[in-house]
């Protein structure tokens, strides 16, 4: 039996968030100029509220007798954030194929919301709360939850429109000549259509999660440490505390729980996934895993399981709808009533702006601005240098791992799990280290940044290295092509798409583990690097929300203006011109 590896394959899905028939650039911008706008007026409004106050746990107990608590909440905080992203995800979706205008109102907000920084959520969201709610545990739950919502949402919503508007034609007449209702279409051809890319999408995003929930249960605001009881407060404590032996068991117990994770939750789902993927029925079979096996062995399991099948289908064949739903997006009809609502829209965000400029400005000078935005530009600079340095190490030897079959299988799983580990846990080793050698310059620093991003790259070289066709490979071989030239003319055109979709996926996460990698802290130490982290760092240090508030802004500008410039013309190049059929 061929135990293929189906669990977490990746596929070349280029950097352009949504497929071309979402793509608006002017309903992006008009996006992004909403949202900015929005958040200048939060901005003007926070500080009124204040982060005074001690967090919800002042210090917490490292005793080992402690540690599973802490494990058990922080993955109930994970499982809660999947499942609060994957049922707004679905809302969201079913919204914009159900409504033209609904489409044109969330659609734009999609490049918006990838762009903006996760981590910077719970330095925006703790003083609402604790100003709503001072002191209730359920401020605390509402910080993480919504964090790791905000690393999983837009990933989600992005797989499914692309996968909605790939539905093929074929089914799509099948289920008109089944006269199904809109609600119907939704959850019996379009949402299994999605689901084997939404399994991988949601894996392969699982780093950025467990990252950002670690950093959100411990974050430092007004010089207090807000420890919201998990295990990423306990390292937080470890590292205040200087305990190495804390450290070393929150790194082994974050690697068992990613074993849980693989073993419970995504090898049965990813085995479960292929039923809905069309064309692979003639394929060898994948090998059942052990705990989906005892589900469908275990009598009791197997009456739960088939109880809420039949609920699930019941549920899918609610007659609601119309008859036959066409979403089309043709716009020429009402394109001039469009325009007035957009040059209406411009304007309304625009007044709002120039009223709130001065208080605006009373927060924020020109020299901090422009400190802003230097200090991204830094950071910019920074992040691209080291994925150019981690490209030229992963390149070959993907291509080396890629092109042996038998070696493939077993790095591509240790390269997964490598992905799923979050970074930040290894960041107080580095700190530490930065500490017992001063003379280490703050340069060494920069490697944190693609510390877990590198592991995109590399698996998007492996899977390209490992799907290129053999027979070409073979006409190359005897066509006596070599060294320079096989690399130019061969090999790179066929895994160029699968390198940018990995490099664009590396450079966003970058850019979220900037913000912690440019401040480390060990014990009462701090270490820093000029860069947009570090300034968003120390302003949510001095207790000012507002200026963590405009380094937000300004990374989330940056990095829309590298999708629009740089990211979304290479991959209309290499979908139009190195496409292999």
């Amino acid at each position: 039996m061929n135990d293929r590896k189906q669990e977490f394959s990746f596929s070349p899905e280029l950097c352009s968030s949504l497929p071309a028939p979402c793509r608006n650039r002017k309903g992006i911008w008009l996006a992004g100029f909403i949202v900015f706008s929005a958040i200048l007026f939060a901005v003007s409004w926070l500080p009124a509220l204040g982060a005074s106050g001690t967090g919800f746990a002042p210090a917490l107990p490292l005793e080992l007798v402690y540690l599973p608590n802490y494990v058990v909440q922080t993955i109930g905080r994970m499982l809660a954030g999947l499942m609060l992203s994957l049922l707004s995800a679905l809302l969201c979706v079913g919204f914009i194929f159900r409504s033209r205008w609904a489409a044109r109102c969330l659609l734009p907000f999609m490049d918006v919301g990838q762009s903006f920084p996760v981590l910077a959520v719970p330095f925006l969201v703790i003083p609402f709360l604790h100003y709503q709610m001072p002191a209730q545990a359920v401020g605390a739950e509402f910080v993480v939850v919504l964090t790791i919502w905000c690393s999983q949402f837009w990933g989600m919503v992005q797989v499914m429109c692309q996968r909605f508007y790939g539905v093929p034609a074929e089914l799509e007449d099948v289920a008109c000549c089944f006269g199904l209702t809109s609600w119907q279409r939704f959850w019996q051809l379009e949402v299994p259509f999605a689901i084997p890319a939404l399994v991988r999408k949601t894996m392969l995003s699982m780093g950025g999660s467990w990252f950002a929930a670690l950093y959100a249960e411990s974050v430092v605001l007004d010089g207090h440490n807000w420890l919201f009881a998990g295990l990423g407060s306990y390292v937080r404590q470890a590292v205040s505390d200087r305990n190495v032996a804390a450290l070393l068991v929150a790194l082994l117990v974050m690697l068992g729980v990613i074993v849980l994770f693989d073993q419970f939750l995504f090898r049965p789902l990813s085995v479960w996934a292929v039923r809905f993927q069309p064309g692979k029925s003639g394929e060898a079979p994948l090998v059942e895993p052990w705990f989906l096996k005892l589900l469908r062995r275990t009598r009791v399991f197997r009456l739960c399981i088939l109880f809420c099948v039949g609920i699930g289908r019941k549920f899918s064949r609610l007659p609601l709808g119309a008859r036959y739903v066409q979403f089309n997006e043709d716009e020429g009809v009402d394109a001039k009533h469009a325009r007035i609502r957009g040059f209406m829209a411009i304007a309304l965000f625009g007044l709002i702006g120039v009223l709130l400029w001065p208080r605006f400005y009373a927060l924020h000078d020109l020299p901090m601005i422009s400190t802003a935005i230097f200090s991204c530009g830094i950071t910019g600079l920074r992040i691209l240098l080291m994925v150019g340095l981690v490209s030229l190490v992963w390149i070959p030897l993907g291509v080396w791992l890629g092109l042996r079959s038998s070696y493939t299988g077993r790095v591509e799983r240790f390269i997964q799990y490598c992905a799923v580990f979050p970074a930040n846990l290894l960041f107080p080793f580095w700190a530490m280290a930065f500490v017992a050698c001063s003379s280490m310059p703050p340069i060494w620093q920069s490697p944190l940044i693609v510390l877990g991003a590198q592991w995109y790259i590399a698996l998007g070289v492996l899977a390209g290295a490992a799907a290129y066709p053999s027979d070409l490979l073979e006409a190359a071989r005897n066509l006596n092509v070599k060294r320079g030239l096989w690399w130019r003319k061969v090999l790179l055109p066929g895994i160029l798409p699968y390198y940018l979709a990995g490099l664009v996926a590396a450079t966003s996460n970058a850019w979220n583990a900037a913000i912690a990698a440019e401040w480390l802290q060990w014990g009462p130490q701090i270490i820093s690097v000029n860069g947009i982290g570090s300034f968003m760092a120390n302003a949510a240090t001095q207790g000012n929300v507002s200026a963590v508030a405009l380094g937000a802004i300004v990374m989330c500008l940056f990095m829309m203006l590298l999708n629009v410039f740089l990211w979304r013309p290479l991959s209309d190049y290499v979908a139009r011109r190195l496409k292999l059929n």
